[in-house]
C-alpha cells in the first residue's frame, strides 16, 4: 500500500483502528515499513488508543503522534519481540525483566519519535498491589509491595546502535521498567518530554544513556519511580568499548523517590558531560555518582570531567560521590565540579574513595545548603561507616549516618569554595559538625568556615582527621 499523500503515512490507511481493543501492531508496523521503503517521511498516528506490541522504528522515519493519540502496550508476551532479537539485548532475571520492548530502534539513522501524543507502557497490567497494611516502608521494598504478576517488559523504548535520533515533545508514561534507553548511539537529541511513571514502579527509570556520545537532553519534566536520568558506562553487551561522553543535560525538572541524576554503572567510562539548570524536588537523592555499584561489576566505571551547575534541590540527600565497592585503580572518580547550588535537605552528603584509591579533584563552589530536621541521620554511629563508604542513603535505609552537612574521606584535592551552610530552626540533636573530613590530601575547607550546628553542644564547625591542606 502507498501513502495517499507523498511523505505522509497515516496509520489508519494501513488498517489501524485506534479503538483500544483491537491489536493494531501489524497495521502500525506496516505504516512504518511503507514509509521507510518510500525513502522516509512521517508516519502519522491520529487521535485514538492503539493497543500494540513491539514496533520497529526504521531509518528516515518520523513516528509522529498527534495530540490525543496513544500507543498502549499490550499485556500479552506473544505481542513482543523475543529476548534474543539482537545480541545487545539484555534480560535482567534478578529484576524479573524480559528483553521485550514496546518500540525498538536498532542500527538505524535519521529517525524520530515526535508529537504531542503519548506512549503508554501499561504498567498496571504487569504489577499487583499489596494492601496498605501489608506494605513495608522504604524504596527497596517496592517489588514486595507491588509484585510483578507474571512477567514484565524491559525498556519501553530501546534505541541501540543508532545515529541521528530525535525524541521530542511526546509524553512517555507507565513504563513497567526503564522508560527510554539509548545504548551505543551517537548524535541523539531529546527535548520537551514529559515522562511520568507511578512512584511505586520498581526500576522505573526515566532516561538512561549508556555508552553513547554527542547527546543533548533538555526541557524535560521527569517524575518516575527510580533514577530520573542515568549516565552509564556498561559496554559488556555492546561488543565494543564505547565511552559515554559529550552529553549535555539542561533545563529539566526531576521528581523521584530515588536519584534525580545518577552517574556510573558498568566497567566502561563516563566522561566530559555537563548538567545544568536542573530543579530536583520531592526526591531522596539529588546527585549520585558511584563507580562500582557492587562486587558483580568486575572493574567499576571510570568517571571523569563531569560538571553540574545551577541546581535547585528540595531533597533528603543532596549529594553522594563514592567509589563504592572498591573499584580497580584504573576506574574511579576524578575531576567533578558542582557549582551554584541551592539545596534544602534533611541528611548529610558523602564524598569518598577507598584506601589507596581516593576520589580526586572534586570542587563544590557557590553552595547555599539549608539543613532542617535530621531524623534521617539518627542512625548515626561514629565507628566504621557502611563497609564500602556508601553513605548516600544515610539513615534512609537504616545505615549509619555521620551528623555533618558534608562528610568526606579518602579524597585528594577536594575544594569547597564559597560554601555556606544554613541551619534551620528545628534540628534533630544529631548534628555535630558542619563538615567532617578524614584521610584526605590537599583538602581545602571553605573560608570563612560555615557555622557549627546550634545543637552541636559546642562542637567545631569543621573537623579534620588525618588530613593535609595544600601547601601555600
Amino acid at each position: 500500500m502507498t501513502s495517499p499523500t507523498p511523505g505522509l503515512f497515516p496509520v489508519t490507511a494501513f488498517g489501524a483502528l485506534g479503538d483500544g481493543a483491537a491489536n493494531d501492531t501489524t497495521a502500525l508496523q506496516a505504516a512504518i515499513d511503507a514509509c521507510a521503503e518510500a525513502g522516509g517521511g512521517r508516519v502519522l498516528v491520529s487521535p485514538g488508543t492503539y493497543r500494540t506490541g513491539t514496533l520497529y522504528l526504521r531509518s528516515h522515519v518520523d513516528l509522529h503522534l498527534l495530540a490525543g493519540a496513544t500507543l498502549l502496550g499490550s499485556k500479552d508476551r506473544s505481542d513482543y519481540n523475543a529476548d534474543d532479537v539482537f545480541p545487545e539485548n539484555q534480560v535482567f532475571t534478578t529484576e524479573n525483566v524480559t528483553g521485550a520492548h514496546l518500540i525498538i530502534g536498532y542500527g538505524i539513522i535519521r529517525a524520530a519519535i515526535t508529537g504531542d501524543g503519548t506512549v503508554d507502557g501499561n504498567s498496571s497490567a504487569f504489577f499487583g498491589s499489596l494492601a496498605n497494611d501489608k506494605r513495608a516502608d522504604g524504596y527497596r521494598h517496592k517489588r514486595a509491595n507491588f509484585p510483578i504478576r507474571d512477567w514484565r517488559p524491559g525498556q519501553m523504548i530501546w534505541i541501540c546502535n543508532c545515529r541521528d535520533v530525535t525524541v521530542r515533545d511526546v509524553t512517555l508514561c507507565n513504563s513497567p521498567y526503564w522508560t527510554l534507553m539509548f545504548f551505543g548511539c551517537e548524535d541523539v537529541r531529546v527535548r520537551g518530554l514529559r515522562i511520568t511513571n507511578p512512584p511505586e514502579t520498581a526500576n522505573g527509570d526515566g532516561i538512561d544513556v549508556d555508552c553513547c556520545h554527542d547527546v543533548t537532553i533538555s526541557d524535560c519534566l521527569i517524575a518516575v519511580g527510580d533514577d530520573c536520568i542515568t549516565l552509564r558506562g556498561n559496554p559488556r553487551h555492546l561488543g565494543r568499548d564505547q565511552a559515554c561522553e559529550n552529553v549535555v543535560v539542561s533545563n529539566c525538572v526531576l521528581h523521584t523517590p530515588c536519584n534525580c541524576v545518577r552517574v556510573g554503572v558498568g566497567d566502561g567510562t563516563v566522561r566530559n558531560c555537563s548538567l545544568s539548570n536542573l530543579v530536583m524536588a520531592d526526591a531522596r537523592t539529588g546527585i549520585n555518582v558511584i563507580s562500582r555499584y557492587n562486587e558483580r561489576t568486575p572493574r567499576g566505571t571510570l568517571i571523569e570531567n563531569i560538571s553540574f551547575a545551577n541546581l535547585t534541590m528540595d531533597v533528603t540527600l543532596p549529594l553522594q560521590i563514592t567509589h563504592g565497592a572498591d573499584p580497580d585503580p584504573e576506574a574511579g572518580i576524578r575531576n567533578l565540579s558542582i557549582r551554584n547550588v541551592r539545596a534544602y535537605v534533611t541528611a548529610g552528603s558523602y564524598i569518598g574513595g577507598n584506601p589507596g584509591n581516593p576520589v580526586r579533584g572534586v570542587c563544590l563552589q557557590d553552595w547555599d545548603l539549608h539543613i532542617h530536621g535530621g531524623t534521617d541521620n539518627e542512625a548515626f554511629v561514629e565507628a566504621v561507616p557502611y563497609p564500602y563508604g556508601i553513605f548516600g542513603n544515610t539513615g534512609v535505609e537504616g545505615r549509619p549516618a555521620v551528623p555533618a552537612a558534608i562528610y568526606a574521606r579518602y579524597t585528594v584535592g577536594l575544594r569547597l569554595q564559597n560554601f555556606r551552610v544554613h541551619w534551620g530552626a528545628e534540628l534533630a540533636r544529631v548534628w555535630r559538625h558542619a563538615m567532617w573530613f578524614e584521610d584526605g590530601i590537599a583538602i581545602e575547607p571553605p573560608e570563612p568556615p560555615p557555622p557549627a550546628p546550634p545543637v552541636g553542644g559546642g562542637s567545631s564547625a569543621v573537623r579534620l582527621l588525618r588530613c593535609a591542606k595544600p601547601p601555600r
